[in-house]
């Protein structure tokens, strides 16, 4: 009897039309918006760490130990990447007029009272320009109170120094992770909800004081707990397909890597799916009035998305440090939240505790769906 009606509940759901458009065509639209939007922004993020344009002068009368190092760092590393791409002046003036022409970001310059940063502007790249010269600084230390002590080790500390060049390199916890690929998580994230109308829509058609249909399947010797089962099983299995295909179209076809493996993103669209589908489970139980059957789970997605950060990506931001406890009930904000940390730090606590809270959300709207649904007794159909 469950497999049976599993199975018609699978075609039923399939042929209704508005909600194939809404759970599987208008997130493919809206992602393709999204693309179209600010896709560039997200394959060459501004934030990504590119190999950096620097100058040198040396106004020693000799070879001076820095340029050495500059020049390792200008090789490619063991990550196929390049820090910096050195370009040597033999003047003070050609260093600044290709600075302000914006051949490089900034120079290096070197004479006996040691060596100055000169950039145009600051950024994180001239921060790194002078990490380089405090770390060169420090080994130079190092070296001199080596001379001090074992004279015999210098060549050997400074063959140490001028091969390493990993002292300033681009750390990555999992993937480079942009900010606008919110945007793409919190889509996830309103799918997901989506599927409370999968569940509004079977109950309507499984309890006597919503439908004729409804009257036919109470007065049935079907169990109420198997059918609705079967049909809670029908629709979140429905909304996983609607989510993988999304993922992939993002992923694969749009090219956007959204920095999660996908059996970890599964997992999550399969938690998501179950979201909206205790959710809308739990409104079915309550109310009864068909129009807000519809209106009251559209509004219930549009409000929880926009504050995943949906429509502006900074709201997610603002409520955590003004009322954090907020992001903390959203259930697309904990979907989006999950999923940036896991592609940005990994599988953090963070990020269990987010899966946890998502997990206890989804068997309490069961439970307390549970409880409206098994008091609801008619004197006759």
């Amino acid at each position: 009897m469950f497999l049976r009606i599993f199975t018609y509940k699978i075609k039923e759901l399939s042929r209704k039309y508005w909600l194939v458009g809404w759970n599987f065509v208008f997130p493919l639209v809206l992602a393709t918006a999204f693309f179209l939007g600010f896709g560039n922004l997200i394959k060459e993020d501004p934030d990504t760490l590119q190999t950096i344009d620097v100058g040198y002068v040396n106004q020693l009368d000799k070879s001076a130990g820095f340029e050495q190092v500059l020049e390792e760092l200008s090789k490619e590393n063991d990550e196929g990447t390049t820090l910096l791409n050195l370009h040597t002046y033999s003047s003070k003036d050609e260093a600044v007029e290709d600075m302000n022409s914006d051949i490089i970001f900034g120079f290096y310059l070197e004479s006996q009272d040691g060596i100055e940063t000169v950039v145009r502007l600051n950024s994180y790249v001239s921060t790194i320009m002078n990490e380089i010269v405090r770390e060169y600084n420090n080994y130079t230390d190092v070296i001199n109170d080596i001379a001090k002590k074992h004279p015999e080790k210098v060549a050997a500390a400074m063959e140490a120094i001028s091969s390493n060049n990993s002292f300033i390199s681009e750390h990555s916890f999992g993937q480079n992770t942009s900010q606008y690929l919110q945007y793409f998580y919190a889509l996830l994230a309103m799918t997901s909800l989506f599927s409370s109308w999968i569940s509004t829509t079977m109950l309507e058609g499984m309890c006597a004081n919503m439908s004729e249909r409804g009257k036919r399947v109470e007065c049935s010797p079907a169990s109420k707990f198997v059918s609705i089962a079967a049909g809670i099983l029908a629709g979140t299995l429905l909304q996983i397909v609607s989510n993988i295909i999304v993922v992939i179209y993002i992923q694969y076809i749009l090219g956007i890597n959204l920095g999660v493996p996908m059996g970890t993103m599964i997992v999550l669209c399969s938690i998501g799916s179950g979201l909206g589908i205790s959710f809308g489970i739990l409104m079915g139980s309550v109310i009864r009035n068909e129009r807000l059957l519809i209106t009251v789970p559209l509004f219930f997605t549009m409000i929880c998305s926009f504050f995943s950060g949906l429509m502006w990506g900074q709201i997610k931001q603002l409520l955590q440090y003004n009322c954090p406890i907020i992001n903390k009930i959203n259930p697309a904000a904990l979907l989006t939240d999950a999923m940036y940390i896991r592609s940005t730090y990994g599988p953090t606590d963070e990020f269990y505790q987010d899966t946890f809270i998502m997990c206890l959300m989804i068997v309490g709207c069961l439970i307390v769906s549970t409880l409206f649904l098994r008091r609801r007794k008619y004197v006759s159909l």
